[in-house]
């Protein structure tokens, strides 16, 4: 069975992916050795057509969505892109920490932040420094066991649209009281002491059994454009979905392999209008057809939804949707990236499925980790490109996408970056914009402008 992390190591090793052989590599997000090559593997192909619906396009900043999220986002740059974009660096913000898996600001809070740990720990770092006590420490509740190819733990943190004001937030994470499946929780902000999250308001919201230890998926995350919360969830683990006859990523009956919408403006969720409705199909999906989603986000300004979703054996893939425009079906397992995958030929064909915006082969990297659209302020030339990286080989790539039909042209910035040294378990936004890589080993940098 192979992993999307290499957890119980400090540094990853590249010489242990490269002999392991098969699905049982212990890689990030990935089920696949990393294998020598060049950037030319690197393909894209034409996004999905239509119009998004809301978002800002260019020019002003972000005012949020309808719904029970309509908080403005003032701090983010929604203008386009002014001059090309200059060389950049990683800026260290913190050092040492114990597997850093996100990094995220409060609404209403831009210049705190919160660095979620795989162990079950929230930081808050103020004015640059980490707080000794955790926002939140939930480690006796969360499975992890620190050990090489362990994917389960504290994987996603989402923070209400109207958190200044309620002080909710939603995790996601691997619950050790039920054999590690997924459970998305809201907790409250501590009444008393706003830099302390009340450990004792957990409340369960949503539970999936998981059948193995893998493909947990992991993001959560309210759109910008509906205030709904949106859960990333894979295809249960193992290898190539064999779940049932035709695996969970096709199977409407289950929630893995899926993109989830609800309500949670009170509790129990509700089910908001617009998600799916053929026939048999569970309420609560958005979109499907998904193998492991290691990190979507939502485009501040937009809406749109970008997602990192970790391939098989040989493709990685980024799907970009319009904003509100769910209901789609990503192809896995009928499809890896844009190729057919199960059955091998003939896999779609009543051309149901929504191919990526972009791909890029084994050759060069192993396992996507999705990242963000930049609409921070300090490097203007990079506004509205998506980022996002690769866990094995450190690479970093960039593209802007339009949805004007015409395929997406992903650049490489690794060498200037610098991104190579590092494993990319994830990417992180403050709540102005800016973007941060994060190292498993224990770093948090700041992209910066060189």
């Amino acid at each position: 069975m192979r992993a999307f992390f290499h957890l119980g190591l400090v540094a990853f090793s590249l010489t242990l992916l490269a002999s392991a052989c098969g699905d049982d590599v212990a890689s990030f997000p990935s089920d696949t050795a990393a294998s020598s090559g060049t950037t030319s593997d690197v393909t894209s192909t034409t996004g999905t057509g239509g119009g998004g619906q809301g978002g800002m396009g260019t020019g002003g900043s972000a005012t949020g969505g309808s719904g029970d999220g309509g908080t403005a986002l003032p701090t983010y740059d929604c203008s386009p892109a002014e001059g090309a974009v200059p060389a950049l660096t990683l800026t260290p913000i913190a050092q040492g920490l114990d597997h850093p898996v996100l990094l995220k600001s409060a609404p209403g809070d831009p210049e705190n932040l919160y660095i979620a740990l795989q162990g079950g720990k929230i930081l808050l770092m103020k004015d640059g420094v980490v707080l000794p006590t955790p926002f939140l420490d939930i480690e006796d509740k969360v499975s992890y066991s620190g050990q090489n190819g362990d994917e389960r733990g504290l994987l996603g943190l989402a923070f209400h649209p109207d958190y200044a004001q309620n002080g909710r937030f939603f995790v996601h994470y691997s619950d050790s009281d039920n054999g590690g499946d997924t459970m998305i929780a809201e907790l409250h902000r501590d009444a008393s002491n706003p830099d302390l999250a009340d450990p004792t308001s957990l409340t369960p919201v949503l539970m999936q059994a998981q059948p193995e230890a893998n493909h947990n998926g992991g993001s959560i995350e309210f759109s910008p454009l509906d205030g709904k919360l949106y859960i990333g969830l894979g295809d249960g683990g193992g290898a190539e979905d064999m779940h049932g006859a035709i695996g969970n990523g096709q199977d409407l009956g289950t929630f893995l392999g899926k993109i989830l919408r609800i309500d949670v403006s009170s509790l129990p969720y509700t089910i908001p209008p617009g998600n799916l409705t053929t026939a048999g199909a569970l309420p609560e999906i958005w979109d499907y057809g998904i193998r492991n989603p290691w990190r979507f986000s939502f485009d501040a300004c937009t809406s749109d939804l970008y997602i990192g979703d970790v391939g098989q054996y040989l493709w990685e893939e980024v799907d970009v949707e319009p904003a509100g425009q769910g209901n789609k079906n990503y192809g896995w397992r009928l499809m890896e990236g844009t190729h057919c995958f199960n059955p091998g030929t003939n896999c779609d064909p009543n051309g149901d499925t929504v191919p990526p915006v972009a791909e890029y082969s084994h050759s060069i990297g192993c396992s996507i980790t999705g990242g963000y659209v930049y609409r921070g302020s300090r490097i203007p030339g990079l506004r509205g490109q998506y980022l996002y990286g690769d866990y094995c080989k450190g690479r970093v790539w960039t593209f802007a996408w339009k949805n004007d039909g015409q395929p997406v042209t992903p650049v490489d910035i690794s060498d200037d970056l610098g991104s190579k040294a590092y494993d990319i378990v994830s990417f992180g936004e403050d709540g102005t914009g800016e973007l941060y890589l994060i190292h498993q080993a224990g770093d948090v940098f700041r992209i910066d402008a060189e």
